[in-house]
């Protein structure tokens, strides 16, 4: 799930958080270390000091309250953790985190964090080293659907379009596959595809594996893990 987290930024914390964002040091050693910098360094702050951000996590889908993981990490730099909730609406969720930009255009209150603590500038050089896949420039115009759309992309390669096949995995909806467009410099996203053996040897033919299935994701979804009960967020 990706959720929307907002914290209270006490003024005698504000130089050991730029400097854990500076120096890479916050989160480091833990499963979310590249997630928790990406999210705090694309946060904001508003005037009331409370730090807005989204992060990925998948403590709920593994039977924990969501960011289970994170919040002793967070409660190392904020005085509070003020509210933890689904950053998009989880009945319309499809499981594809690391490769989903659904939050793309929630629009976070206050001014950068960065630039807040006055590191922006100083971290530019280093935009790279962290990355949240979900906010890779998808060209949503240009998605594909189903198994035609995937043979679409096939055939464009081997008609010597340079494409890249990136990463493919199963969603609720469907499986699911990234390829990036050297030529026009964006991600393409093909979704919904059905869950066959064709579909699966056409991805294979290009070097994406599927580890899993689209019924082991909907065993592993959050609506059955403790979603329904779970005081920590909106459920719908």
């Amino acid at each position: 799930m990706r959720y929307y987290v907002k914290c209270k930024l006490k003024p005698k914390d504000r130089q050991r958080l730029r400097d854990s964002l500076k120096n890479g040091s916050l989160g480091s050693g833990t499963i979310f270390y590249e997630g928790m910098q990406t999210a705090l360094r694309a946060g904001t702050i508003d005037d009331d000091g409370v730090v807005h951000f989204i992060e990925v996590c998948y403590c709920l889908e593994y039977g924990l309250y969501p960011m289970a993981m994170e919040i002793p990490e967070l409660n190392k730099y904020f005085g509070e953790v003020v509210e933890v909730k689904d950053a998009r609406l989880r009945n319309h969720c499809t499981m594809e985190c690391e490769f989903c930009d659904c939050t793309r255009k929630v629009k976070l209150p206050g001014k950068s964090l960065v630039e807040e603590l006055g590191i922006g500038k100083e971290i530019e050089y280093e935009k790279d080293t962290f990355v949240d896949i979900g906010r890779i420039n998808l060209n949503r115009k240009k998605q594909g659907i189903g198994i035609q759309g995937l043979r679409n992309v096939i055939e464009a390669m081997k008609n010597g379009n340079k494409v890249k096949p990136i990463f493919a995995a199963a969603a609720i909806s469907g499986l699911f596959a990234i390829f990036y467009d050297y030529e026009d410099d964006y991600y393409l996203r093909i979704k919904n595809i059905s869950d066959t053996e064709e579909a699966k040897k056409l991805l294979e033919s290009v070097g994406l594996d599927v580890c899993y299935g689209v019924e082991s994701m909907k065993t592993a979804a959050a609506k059955s893990s403790l979603a329904k009960g779970c005081r920590w967020s909106n459920v719908v």
